[in-house]
Order: structure tokens, then C-alpha cells, then sequence
């Protein structure tokens, strides 16, 4: 997934000096893990216990060995982290324009 930018970001000059203000410009372009994975078994013996990180260590592990895939998702997405995150989807649905509902 793109996230979309979320803040107001800012140029600065090394003093501190604001050289220029975009109110939550596009995403840097990057893409994140929207967190679904469809797993062979055999990833199971990249976790060696209940303290793995899997966004580290096995992740990593997999992605350095060539045994990493993604789907590019370009269409509509967002995250429900926070209560913010809820609202803002609850008021897509509410007014008609949530971009997820196909029906």
C-alpha cells in the first residue's frame, strides 16, 4: 500500500528557517505492509519463538533470501490504528463516499 501523507510538511534551511509549507502533501511514494501474508509452511522455522519480532527477523530473513513477494495494492486504503482512523472511515460511510463499497 501508499499511505496517503498525513501532517503539514515544511523546507527548512539548517538555522530553522521555514522555506516553504505543504498542508499533508501525497505520501512520500513508498510502500508499506499493509499486513496480510499468505505463507508456505515451511516460514514457520523463521520464528524461533514466542520473543520473534516477525517484522524483523523473519521478514528479513525472507526477503534477503529472494523468498519475499508482494501484491501492489494502488487503489484505496487505510489504516484503523486509532480513533481518528475510525472516525474519518465511519464518516466515508456515513456520507456515501466510501470508496470500498462496490454494492
Amino acid at each position: 500500500m501508499q499511505p496517503p501523507g498525513r501532517f503539514g510538511a515544511v523546507g527548512m534551511t539548517g538555522d530553522g528557517r521555514v522555506t516553504a509549507f505543504q498542508e499533508k502533501p501525497d505520501g512520500d511514494g513508498s510502500w508499506i505492509n499493509g499486513g496480510f501474508f499468505v505463507l508456505e509452511p515451511a516460514v514457520i522455522d523463521h520464528i524461533e519463538g514466542d520473543h520473534t519480532t516477525w517484522e524483523a527477523e523473519p521478514l528479513r530473513a525472507l526477503a534477503h533470501a529472494g523468498q519475499l513477494s508482494a501484491f501492489r495494492h494502488p487503489g484505496f486504503w487505510q489504516p484503523m490504528d486509532t480513533l481518528r482512523d475510525k472516525h474519518h472511515l465511519e464518516e466515508l460511510w456515513r456520507s456515501g463516499r466510501a470508496p470500498w463499497k462496490v454494492w
